[in-house]
């Protein structure tokens, strides 16, 4: 009827004004006109209220509840923050809708005023309400869903809402202690508690959490766990916490929620409670959380994450690490299965190559119990030859699982090369190193690299936890699995090219002399990725060498030699002069980590190719001579290492000259190996014959004369003048300390001297004390375990048991011997002596005969 009224009264309206339109052609009389003007404009304002009291009516039936087996509720509006105004809700095609004036909200409760078209496709969208009358008016989709329930009318089941991602795992090893960690970290103020863990992807990260939030669901109403790897995953897992928490009271309405809306409520809700867990499971910026964390007064947030930057501004930061190797080795066990017969030396071995990283190793572990014929050893090597492969085997034969090692990192690999390309290139040159403690310092120049960019480089790696920077910032560390799996999964000629990067640094990083005892730290350093970069038989390796024959490491010198002398044996072939000079240098190295008769035979074995390639008389040849005469000697054939060097002196002199260095050196070789044959008598006189050559020669206060002085001064003392020997090593000493300094290794070794004759002429107590305050400088110089500070060490034990103290020299030697072994090994002649002492000291502590 009122719409009937408004349509009879709008045409005589439109009529009025169509006379008033036409009435100035018409010439019409003025106060007609003024007439029809008032009437229009009265009928116009009938118009105006005919058309509110239709909007009116259409309005009163909106509100009206459509027949169904659910009412719709009506809109409200919550009191937490953030929380959304929503209206009821019909189903719909797609349509475009138009709002006159008032408000909408959105998912976030802001309201926009003013006109509003929305065209929305779906089954919930917008749709038309029918009046009485047959109007129509088009609503939005916001209007026609039905609303979610208030917060306060969600109560949590008694037992608790629960949403983890799965059961924790059944063997877990190694992290009560960070579990321990945790649970203080939650609950230590009031507030929302934020608490982050983070480590290398495979670390543990997520176990931990999952153990975390199973042990203690019962100390919540709420825990719910969160992929949190991308803001729309944030959103959905929130959104589905919404849901969940909705179902019970509002399930039509939780289901139809879009994902903000759903979102928005379950924040609302969470800030206003506080007895929750949620599990935001690697996050992969502290920045897609702040949104969320921002809107939360109280409750606990448990964050895993891959990143190690930007969580401490959230919270609390746990540092995950590895396994330690007892706790590894358990792991792979339990795993495996415990009726199954494992060797546990080979399941150590494999847990070490794992790099004690619990997901490889539950992997592992896993894959061998399922694969038939498949032992740790096995596995061992598969991980050796195809670490990709082994690192991908997914026990289950899942392919679309995302939890094998390999894929884990490959995953972080792709986001460091989108975030900054250098630092992938870098991480490849890294993987090329040893694993662990590379400085700093040999990565800048890098693709010509300054400091500064090298460190932005370094810093993107470690935000991802793919390496590990020391506590002081100067040295970086790779886990030897990543190392493993960015270099498999390179090209062969990218994987040259990483290699050679990484040689070229560690070559110009090395110090230019490896002798020089103030570069020994840095040499210690390096040497690992020495090893492991450079070419067997590059020069750097050479001073590499140099540098383990000075600091005394005789044995690793010789692996390190025996690589070379393998690389040029391929290489150039077994007689290119080359390969004989790295053959001799084997030779050599074998004879002073203890194996005389080795170095002896070697180098006879070497001598006649050496004449037949080089000649009989090149200095090469002659210098493989005197070797082979040398260890000879110490092999225990002194007079035959004496007659060696006598027929070799002559040749010397007429190939040299008399006075060519090497010359001399050859017969200050005689005179020593004639002593060492008991003929001391003889030693001091070819010694004392030597001396003044070699001051014309070389100059009276020249190293080469010193050590001419010293010869003679022990030979004197080993011819039966002990207080001569003391004597002279008294006055060479002061000049040895002017010319070389009181720290060199020959001024050390003179010191040494004279406290052994000093102990020699009667005074062991002199003695003893001359060696203690030897050794701590010996130390300081050499190292704590050079050849040189085991032999003071030993001296020091021998005059203290001579000065009366036979139990301080039992102890002492107790705590040399197993030194020895391990620097040494345990047959090496010192080694044995050593043990010959402690036998020998423990029986006159004893007093046993």
């Amino acid at each position: 009827m009122v719409a009937a009224v408004v349509v009879a009264v709008s045409v005589l309206a439109l009529a009025t004004g169509l006379v008033g339109f036409f009435a100035d052609p018409l010439h019409l009389p003025d106060a007609a006109l003024d007439v029809l003007d008032k009437r229009a404009s009265v009928l116009s304002l009938f118009v105006g209220i005919a058309g509110l009291a239709v909007a009116g009516v259409g309005l009163l039936r909106q509100q009206t509840p459509p027949s169904s087996d659910a009412p719709a509720a009506p809109a409200v509006s919550s009191s937490g923050p953030g929380s959304p105004v929503v209206g009821g809700a019909m189903s719909g095609g797609m349509v475009v809708g138009q709002v006159s004036g008032g408000t909408t909200a959105g998912p976030g409760g802001a309201a926009a005023g003013g006109q509003r078209a929305v065209a929305v496709a779906g089954d919930l969208t917008a749709g038309m309400l029918i009046t009485g009358d047959g109007a129509t008016i088009t609503t939005t989709a916001a209007q026609m869903r039905p609303p979610l329930p208030p917060i306060g009318a969600v109560e949590v089941p008694a037992a608790g809402l629960a949403g983890l991602p799965r059961r924790p795992a059944g063997v877990f090893v190694g992290r009560q202690e960070q579990l321990e960690r945790l649970e203080p970290a939650l609950r230590s103020g009031p507030g929302v508690i934020t608490q982050a863990v983070v480590g290398l992807g495979g670390i543990g990260k997520s176990e931990l959490a999952l153990q975390y939030a199973h042990r203690h669901r019962d100390a919540y109403r709420l825990v719910w766990w969160i992929t949190a790897e991308t803001p729309e995953q944030i959103q959905a897992g929130l959104a589905e916490l919404g849901r969940a928490l909705c179902a019970g009271v509002a399930s039509n309405a939780a289901a139809q929620a879009p994902a903000e809306e759903a979102e928005a409520w379950a924040l609302a809700w969470l800030a206003a409670h506080d007895d929750w867990l949620v599990v935001f499971d690697n996050a992969a910026d502290a920045e897609d959380l702040q949104p969320c964390l921002g809107r939360l007064r109280a409750g606990h947030v448990l964050v895993t994450s891959r990143r190690a930057v930007g969580w401490q501004d959230v919270g609390e930061v746990l540092q995950l690490g590895v396994l330690p190797q007892a706790d590894a080795v358990q792991l792979l066990l339990e795993v495996i299965g415990a009726e199954t017969t494992v060797d546990r030396a080979s399941a150590g071995e494999l847990a070490a190559e794992l790099g004690e990283l619990p997901l490889a190793l539950k992997q592992a572990g896993a894959y061998i119990a399922a694969t038939p014929g498949m032992d740790p050893a096995t596995y061992l090597g598969l991980l050796r030859t195809t670490p990709v492969r082994a690192l991908s085997a997914d026990p289950r034969r899942d392919t679309a699982t995302d939890r094998v090692v390999a894929r884990v990192w490959q995953v972080t690999c792709a986001r460091i090369e989108q975030i900054d390309p250098r630092a992938m290139r870098l991480l490849q040159a890294l993987a090329c190193y040893a694993p662990d403690d590379l400085p700093c310092e040999v990565l800048t120049g890098f693709e010509g690299g300054d400091a500064a960019v090298i460190a932005d480089a370094l810093g993107v790696l470690a935000s991802y936890s793919m390496i590990n920077r020391s506590r002081d910032g100067r040295a970086v560390s790779v886990h030897r699995l990543v190392q493993a799996v960015t270099l498999a999964a390179l090209p062969d000629d990218a994987r040259t090219i990483a290699r050679a990067a990484a040689a070229d640094l560690l070559q110009a990083a090395l110090p230019d002399d490896p002798e020089r005892i103030s570069s020994w730290p840095l040499y210690a350093r390096l040497l690992p990725h020495a090893q492991a970069v450079l070419d067997a038989g590059s020069d750097a390796m050479r001073a590499i060498l140099n540098y383990l024959g000075a600091s005394g490491d005789y044995r690793s010198a010789q692996a390190l030699q025996h690589r070379r002398y393998t690389v040029l044996h391929h290489a150039r072939g077994p007689e290119h002069p080359q390969t004989l000079t790295a053959q001799a240098n084997l030779a050599f190295w074998t004879g002073r980590a203890g194996d005389a008769v080795g170095a002896r035979d070697q180098f006879a074995a070497l001598l006649p190719v050496r004449e037949r390639v080089s000649g009989p008389e090149h200095p090469q040849t002659l210098t493989d001579r005197a070797n082979l005469a040398r260890w000879t000697g110490e092999a225990g054939d002194a007079a035959r290492a004496r007659d060696q060097f006598a027929a070799l002196l002559p040749v010397r002199e007429r190939v040299l000259g008399p006075e060519h260095p090497q010359t001399l050196t050859a017969r200050a070789n005689l005179a020593f190996w004639t002593g060492r044959t008991g003929d001391a008598v003889g030693a001091r006189g070819l010694f004392a014959a030597l001396l003044p050559i070699v001051e014309r020669v070389s100059g009276p206060e020249h190293p080469e004369t010193l050590t001419a002085r010293a010869n003679l001064a022990g030979w004197t003392g080993e011819a039966g003048d002990a207080v001569g020997a003391r004597d002279q090593f008294a006055a060479l000493l002061p000049v040895r300390e002017r010319v070389s300094g009181p720290e060199h290794p020959q001024t050390l070794t003179d010191r040494a001297n004279l406290a052994f004759w000093t102990g020699r002429t009667g005074d062991a107590v002199g003695a003893r004390d001359q060696y203690a305050a030897l050794l701590p400088v010996r130390e300081r110089v050499s190292g704590p375990e050079h050849p040189q500070t085991l032999t003071a060490r030993a001296n020091l034990a021998r005059w203290t048991g001579r000065a009366g103290d036979a139990v301080g020299a039992r102890d002492q030697y107790a705590a040399l011997l197993p030194v020895r072994e391990r620097v040494l090994g345990p047959e090496h002649p010192q080694t044995l002596t050593a043990r010959a002492n402690l036998a020998f000291w423990t029986k006159e502590a004893e007093g046993r005969p």
